[in-house]
């Protein structure tokens, strides 16, 4: 019934010598790319220089003009390569095609450093959020359903791989991955003569958690899901001053449509529902409007916002 909590360098503290060996195959294939590059560039300037050689020997020795054109474009072809090369050989003594053994022993310290950089008292949040920024190419998150819980894929530069199992807030009990066996534990404890707040603390004390996971079960929260199931009554209508036809209260309508009470509120404030104020109990009370045509409307938005947030699979 709980998550479990990713630790973004649990497996760079088991095996830096992996990560550190995939590292070093990387810059060796991006120096290779680079040396490729390089000789490419070398192929070009030789054959303009034997371009420019070709031109000069085949012309006419009395047109002198043309041949002091070509051979100056000779001597520039043949000063371009060399200024060419001479780059050439300082970027193979700066970083050779072959990683030396100094270069591979500063990957793994730095390999081995990471987890205790990580881990460091004086490292904030915001250098851990760069560390990361700098290791993970994307992040795959897949919902099961409506539920609570949610896969995590981290895929780490370099090819490595890490998949983790999240617990996000839900509105609902019935979102639960858990909700079946949740149910059929209050209707064991509703045969065994249990009432809501016995109930409430029972179910605490053996770990279950309520949908938002922000507070323990209540008796209030036991009673509307006893009433769900059908164990126990729903208590009458609250004697509301001044109450209309087809006016309910915000926790009357929420539990008619099953949706949370601040969905219904948010709904109000936007003008879908048609709600006014009364006084009740030295305070003031919603009592929305919704007859039976406008509560298959409510349904249907409720439906389609449900099925637009929650579809089928989601990554």
């Amino acid at each position: 019934m709980s998550g479990r909590a990713p630790r973004c360098c649990g497996r760079w503290s088991r095996r830096p010598w992996k990560i550190s060996l995939r590292v070093a195959d990387d810059l060796q294939a991006e120096r290779r790319h680079l040396h490729r590059h390089w000789q490419q560039r070398l192929e070009r300037a030789q054959y303009q220089v034997e371009r420019a050689a070709r031109q000069y020997q085949a012309v006419e020795p009395e047109r002198r003009l043309v041949a002091r054109t070509l051979e100056r474009q000779w001597e520039e072809a043949l000063a371009a390569e060399a200024a060419l090369r001479a780059d050439h050989a300082r970027f193979q003594a700066e970083q050779p095609a072959v990683l030396t053994a100094e270069e591979r022993a500063a990957i793994w310290r730095l390999a081995t450093e990471i987890p205790a950089l990580w881990h460091a008292p004086t490292t904030t949040a915001a250098d851990r959020q760069a560390i990361v920024r700098q290791r993970v190419e994307r992040v795959v998150v897949t919902v099961h359903g409506e539920s609570e819980r949610v896969d995590a894929q981290i895929h780490w530069f370099g090819g490595h791989g890490t998949q983790t199992t999240l617990i996000r807030p839900v509105a609902r009990l019935d979102q639960l991955s858990y909700y079946p066996q949740l149910t059929a534990r209050v209707t064991v404890l509703h045969a065994a003569g249990h009432g809501p707040t016995a109930m409430a603390a029972q179910l605490n004390a053996e770990g279950w958690h309520p949908a938002k996971r922000c507070e323990p079960f209540n008796a209030a929260t036991v009673g509307d899901l006893q009433v769900r199931l059908g164990l126990r009554s729903p208590p009458p209508a609250a004697a509301v001053p001044h109450r209309g036809l087809a006016e309910w209260t915000l926790a009357e309508l929420a539990h008619r449509l099953d949706m949370p009470q601040p969905t219904l509120f948010v709904w109000l404030r936007r003008g879908r529902l048609r709600g006014r104020q009364v006084p009740h109990a030295a305070r003031s009370l919603w009592l929305i409007h919704a007859d039976a045509q406008e509560l298959e409307q409510l349904q249907a938005w409720r439906a389609a916002a449900r099925a637009e947030r929650y579809p089928s699979h989601r990554q």
